[in-house]
């Protein structure tokens, strides 16, 4: 066994340092090969999540059920101030920030705000929520015939805010607009098309 093992200690003596054989160096290739590849996928990964994602959902609901029984059309009135509301709605709009970085003013392409449209006037902003309860970034902007408009501001990474408006009649649609650059925005529950 010895003699074996002299003449194993010779062939390697003789073969020179192991950096200098073709298998180390296709080795070393193939690590390399794999690294790059690696990095590639974690590049391409982060590229498809981009840093700031906005998230937004709609909701809406009747304030008075007209089809309760004893309840008619001629019985039950409905005031704000001296304004009689036949239909009122609460409609909640509900933005999240779900990406890696905050959504700033800096974001809001020449200043330009979010629009909420929903076809039909908002009578007044009945609360406005942030999660958590100190993210007041995006304040509410002005009520008007369509809707309501949220200036430039600030959703911080993993913030979210909540507006609820009082509208009078069915929204026949709901839409966010926006101008916002770098910033991927998706509603949350898109309507379903095509079916």
């Amino acid at each position: 066994m010895t003699s074996t093992l002299a003449v194993a200690l010779d062939v390697v003596a003789a073969a020179g340092p192991f950096w200098s054989s073709d298998t180390f160096w296709a080795a070393v290739g193939v690590v390399a090969g794999v690294a790059v590849g690696v990095g590639g996928m974690y590049v391409t990964h982060r590229a498809a999540l981009p840093a700031r994602r906005l998230v937004y959902s709609f909701s809406s609901s009747s304030l008075v059920q007209r089809h309760q029984r004893g309840v008619s059309a001629g019985t039950l009135h409905i005031l704000l101030g001296a304004r009689e509301l036949h239909n009122p709605r609460l409609v909640s709009l509900r933005l999240e920030n779900t990406g890696r970085r905050d959504v700033s003013s800096a974001q809001f392409d020449q200043g330009r705000p979010l629009r909420i449209d929903l076809g039909l006037p908002v009578v007044e902003l009945v609360s406005m929520a942030a999660e958590p309860p100190h993210a007041f970034g995006l304040l509410p902007g002005a009520l008007d015939d369509h809707g309501m408009t949220i200036p430039p501001g600030r959703l911080g990474a993993g913030e979210a805010v909540t507006y609820t408006l009082l509208v009078d009649g069915d929204p026949s649609f709901y839409r966010l607009t926006h101008a916002l650059v770098d910033v991927k925005v998706k509603e949350k529950f898109p309507p379903k098309t095509g079916e």
